[in-house]
């Protein structure tokens, strides 16, 4: 890249570009004003086309277009550039800003230089009259003024990379945390395989360890044959069991998304459940925003579907939840098949 493209970048990294006033900047320009008596004082930030003010004082303007910039020379220097008379400059006796408002006689500016070298823009103090002069002692001044604007950009930096880390550490947090979580639902509910359990006690036992883990509202075991009937249920909160209540207790063939599921042997998982096709009036009414349904397999002539629903408007199942529902169903769904090929008779030859 050019050395231009890596100064852009490096402003880009400060993420300060049409940021709000802030205190901090604007004491500094106070400070210019009153020190170098100068109605103007400007801590400016020159980007790709335009000069931007963080911190402004005496002017009404946030921005200029670089190519009247008097900052755009300073960042071009190693120390402060001073301006005794713009109009008997010949580089910018001509400058609109010169010629009209508003009417710089009178520029002095140090760039702001960041650690590593790059001169991101300038603190500077403007006058409408022209000076005799800006000695050393001054010069020396306004470059620790503008020091004082980095370092309060580095503190602002380094206080966004700690949120970032701090944000980051968080979520990676969270991460271990919800496979812990997942491992050890799984583990509750592979150890069900080591019981003398039926096909139904199987599905029962598990449904609750599965439906607590994955922070659902309510949760059922639905038995489909020549009608749907819920075997058991389970409410992870008041709104679930608000929900549950108003459910009826069977619902008959075909009314409903577990039919589908069921027959098509795949998860579905519905958000905004009212507005599915073939959704069941009973379950819409009864307030279920979010539902999965999690086939099981079929035995004894029966279907079974595994139920769980999220209530309140505008809930989604995350990658975590279904994650967890359709691990918990594969293991419940082999223990179930195992149980049923044990009732099976043993064929007499």
């Amino acid at each position: 890249m050019t050395p231009e493209a890596d100064r852009l970048n490096a402003l880009a990294r400060y993420a300060v570009l049409d940021t709000l006033p802030e205190n901090a900047f604007d004491r500094v320009t106070r400070i210019a004003a009153r020190l170098f008596h100068a109605p103007i004082a400007l801590v400016t930030l020159v980007d790709q086309d335009r000069q931007w003010f963080k911190a402004c004082l005496g002017l009404d303007l946030r921005q200029t277009d670089r190519s009247v910039s008097f900052c755009t020379y300073t960042i071009q220097s190693d120390g402060v550039m001073v301006i005794l008379d713009a109009t008997r400059d010949p580089l910018f006796e001509h400058n609109p800003l010169v010629t009209g408002a508003p009417h710089i006689r009178f520029y002095a500016g140090a760039p702001l230089v960041t650690p590593d070298g790059f001169r991101l823009g300038s603190l500077c103090v403007i006058d409408q009259r022209p000076r005799e002069t800006f000695p050393e002692s001054d010069r020396a001044l306004l470059t620790d003024l503008a020091q004082s604007v980095v370092t309060e950009l580095e503190l602002r930096f380094t206080q966004r990379t700690l949120t970032q880390e701090a944000e980051a550490r968080a979520g990676l947090l969270r991460t271990v945390q919800d496979a812990q979580t997942l491992a050890e639902a799984l583990l509750g509910v592979s150890q069900l395989t080591n019981l003398d359990l039926s096909v139904e006690e199987t599905a029962t036992f598990a449904l609750p360890l599965t439906a607590h883990s994955a922070g659902v509202d309510w949760a059922a075991l639905l038995r489909l044959d020549h009608v749907m009937t819920a075997l058991t249920h389970w409410t992870g909160s008041a709104a679930g069991e608000a929900f549950h209540a108003a459910l009826p207790d069977q619902l008959p063939r075909g009314e409903g998304l577990a039919w589908q599921v069921a027959d098509r042997d795949t998860p579905h998982y519905a958000h905004d459940y009212a507005q599915q096709d073939g959704a069941a009036a009973a379950v819409a009414q009864a307030g279920g925003d979010a539902v999965a349904y999690v086939p099981l397999g079929a035995f004894h002539g029966a279907q079974y579907v595994a139920a769980y629903a999220l209530t309140g408007t505008g809930r989604a199942w995350s990658a975590r939840q279904r994650e967890l529902l359709e691990a918990s169903a594969g293991i419940v769904r082999q223990a179930m098949w195992n149980r049923h090929q044990r009732e099976q008779p043993v064929p007499v030859y």
